[in-house]
């Protein structure tokens, strides 16, 4: 299986998201096929660009995705359509 690019890792983060609604970042991790450690290190910008939102759920987090992270999930998954269209990808 060819590695995924980081583009592709974000779609599915968001579309993790966006599909199953909020999770603790231990369930995303295996949502999204990643190992936990490299889901921290995808999250961290997404939350800085306001796409994805942690909240405190006192013992544990949930994460879920914004308005502002569907918009760019929409944006990214068409540019990756243009993309596979014109051959690139």
């Amino acid at each position: 299986m060819a590695r995924r690019s980081r583009v592709e890792i974000i779609i599915d983060v968001l579309e993790a998201l966006q599909d199953e609604g909020p999770m603790t970042p231990t369930r995303l991790a295996t949502v999204a096929n990643m190992p936990y450690d490299r889901l921290q290190t995808v999250l961290e910008p997404l939350v800085a660009k306001g796409l994805v939102r942690v909240r405190d759920m006192g013992r544990s987090k949930q994460v879920e995705i914004t308005r502002e992270g569907v918009r760019a999930l929409h944006d990214l998954k068409r540019v990756r359509r243009l993309l596979s269209d014109l051959g690139f990808a």
